[in-house]
């Protein structure tokens, strides 16, 4: 090889050499090789001393997600607003940010009040501003949803796409669409307005700033729902401007960003604001054809290794967010209190929630790729009779609803609609009640007034009784007047209930004075009452002391006249009441005749009784009492075995 050969080849090989590192600053820190060793110098003393003389003070105005400002602590963030923090920490400078009008914040630098201003690089205003290197470079795109079927801008003709008003308003993109396609443009207030269109099918897409597309997507978690079609629109540049006579101040600008860049702090910014879902790429239409030819096989095989690594990479990424998502989406399925199935080609269960496998009491594993037929425990639950209405099963209620959405595929949702409907039927009552309350009240007041002379006359009557057959029919009428009397005592008790006052309850002496009252009627009926007063608790226990009175009376009674007809080696009760910081427990347990199964869900209801001679009202009484005053009543009751009552009460004070 001759000389001339070899000194081709060398500056061949330089040329190529400063081709590919210039390339790869551009694609780095999108300047040239000129700039990038001009700025990658450190700063000199001169320029330290200028940033310890000078308190550095920027201008930023309203531009998501470059800048805004936090409408919860009035703070501004956004893209812009970091790189400026990142950028004092590199300059060791503390810079301030001062918010404005863009209009204002140009009339402030142009008379000295600021000393740069992040704003779009534009031939505006070129005779006053020295731009910096691009902090950022926004594109206009066109977004629009990943299952659109919108594959290039030519499938838009005739379809809608929604902008922003502030992007309109500087022409660009109707200067790109002008004569490649008509499309419909509305123009909204704000990006959740945007993409809310989009998501309803009243626009097809998106049109305008990238950024802004991305920090919607990016902070509402949307990021595989959308895609930006090709090519772009325009590209804004974002910069820092100083005074065109600024230069000093623009070198240190530069130098600072360059750092940035290098550490990589610029793209770490975008990707927390932005997230994944950014269409800055590398436009390899736009490289230049020494580039392509310079490389050499080795950086191709590099290339596709590198390229291949990172497919690869993605790949397993989003493999594991797909796994991970499945998982949560698992997990959310399993914990709804709904059953859940797929059933294939009308038999066939292919899929189905936690809900579906505690009702069967079977593994998931083993119910899956079953015929639902073979399942006794579901057929009332597909009978295509119980669909879309509440029904009855085995003293549960249920509603199922079932929802076609594959030509072969059924969606199957099994709820337990036990708990509204006695909550439904509970409110009706109720409702009922009030009515039933106001008219027993009126009620109780108008028979007292005939049964207090029918009692005053049998007591005159009662002198002139002298044979046994007058004195037994007097005797039954006083029978039958107190019986009478005790309803209507009842029935103004229901309609009244207790008043709302609370105080300082001695729960220990209260327990005794109810027992030593019942002392007659226990000894009568030759019961074994046991009692106990228990907890450690601070304060002084705030009750409302009628209504305790009213449901340890009723309640003991109630045990009491559970052990008629019932023989009984041992006759017990238990009392127990627990207290806390908080709350009180009471127990009330009894080897009594015990509810039947059936009747136990009944005993809350008004005028509802087992009893031949019972009103009906005090257990329903008792239950609204505990109700108003925020506590809670459970009975558990084995028929023949016994009943046990549990309330608690919240200490009021």
């Amino acid at each position: 090889m001759n000389k001339k050969k070899i000194i081709l080849v060398a500056v061949l090989s330089i040329l190529i050499s400063v081709g590919i590192r210039n390339l790869d600053t551009r694609l780095r820190y999108n300047m040239n090789l000129i700039d990038y060793y001009n700025y990658n110098a450190g700063l000199s003393a001169k320029e330290q001393d200028f940033l310890k003389e000078n308190l550095l003070l920027v201008g930023v105005y309203n531009d998501p997600p470059l800048a805004f400002t936090n409408e919860f602590n009035n703070d501004n963030a956004g893209i812009t607003v970091d790189y400026l923090s990142q950028l004092a920490i590199e300059l060791s400078n503390n810079i301030h940010l001062k918010a404005a009008s863009q209009e204002g914040l140009l009339k402030a630098i142009k008379e000295d009040e600021i000393d740069l201003i992040a704003i779009e690089k534009s031939s505006r205003h070129q005779d006053i501003l020295a731009y910096s290197q691009p902090l950022c470079v926004v594109k206009g795109k066109i977004a629009v949803k990943a299952n659109s079927g919108i594959e290039s801008v030519s499938d838009l003709d005739g379809q809608t796409l929604v902008a922003l008003e502030e992007d309109i308003q500087d022409g660009r993109i109707h200067k790109y669409l002008n004569g490649k396609v008509n499309v419909n443009i509305m123009v909204v207030d704000n990006m959740y307005q945007c993409f809310a269109l989009v998501r309803n099918n009243i626009a097809i897409g998106f049109i305008g700033d990238d950024m802004e597309a991305a920090h919607y997507i990016n902070v509402t978690n949307r990021g595989n729902g959308y895609r930006y079609l090709e090519p772009e629109l325009y590209k804004k540049e974002i910069c820092l401007a100083v005074k065109k006579e600024n230069t000093q101040l623009l070198t240190i600008i530069n130098k600072g960003i360059l750092e940035l860049k290098k550490k990589n702090l610029v793209i770490q910014t975008q990707k927390k604001w932005l997230g994944d879902f950014d269409s800055h790429g590398i436009d390899f239409k736009q490289l230049e054809l020494a580039y392509k030819i310079g490389l050499s096989i080795v950086v191709i095989i590099a290339g596709f290794s590198s390229w291949n690594y990172v497919i690869t990479q993605r790949v397993n990424t989003k493999t594991r967010e797909l796994s991970e998502s499945k998982a949560e989406l698992r997990l959310i399925i399993d914990t709804l209190q709904r059953g859940i199935m797929v059933i294939e080609n009308d038999a066939l269960i292919v899929e189905c929630n936690d809900a579906i496998t505690n009702l069967v009491g079977d593994k998931r594993e083993k119910i899956i790729g079953k015929d639902y037929h073979d399942i006794d425990v579901l057929m009332p639950f597909l009978n295509p009779d119980n669909r879309d209405r509440v029904f009855n099963h085995n003293n549960s209620y249920y509603y199922v609803t079932c929802q076609l959405y594959e030509n072969n595929k059924r969606l199957v949702m099994i709820e337990d609609y036990t708990e509204k409907h006695i909550t439904e039927r509970r409110l009706r009552q109720e409702s009922k009640m009030v009515a039933v309350g106001q008219l027993s009240a009126g009620l109780a007041h108008e028979i007292r007034n005939p049964l207090g002379l029918i009692k005053s006359y049998v007591y005159i009557l009662e002198k002139y009784c002298t044979n046994e057959i007058s004195k037994h029919a007097i005797f039954v009428i006083n029978d039958s007047v107190a019986r009478i009397n005790n309803l209507i005592e009842n029935l103004l008790r229901f309609s009244r209930l207790s008043n709302e006052e609370t105080k300082v309850v001695d729960i220990r002496n209260l327990v005794d004075l109810i027992l030593s009252l019942e002392e007659k009627n226990l000894e009568k009926n030759d019961i074994k009452v046991t009692s106990r007063v228990i907890g450690n608790y601070k304060g002084p226990v705030v009750l409302n002391e009628d209504v305790v009175k009213m449901i340890l009376l009723n309640l003991l009674n109630n045990s009491i006249d559970s052990f008629a007809g019932v023989d009984r080696v041992q006759k017990k009760i238990h009392l127990e009441v627990q207290i806390k910081d908080t709350e009180v427990l009471l127990t009330i347990v009894d080897n009594g005749c015990g509810i039947a199964k059936d009747k136990l869900e009944n005993i809350f209801n008004p005028f509802y009784s087992t009893k031949d001679s019972g009103t009906g009202l005090g257990l329903y009484i008792i239950s609204t009492e505990i109700a108003n005053n925020d506590g809670r009543i459970n009975v558990n009751s084995q028929f023949g075995e016994g009943t046990e009552f549990n309330i608690v009460l919240p200490i009021k004070g």
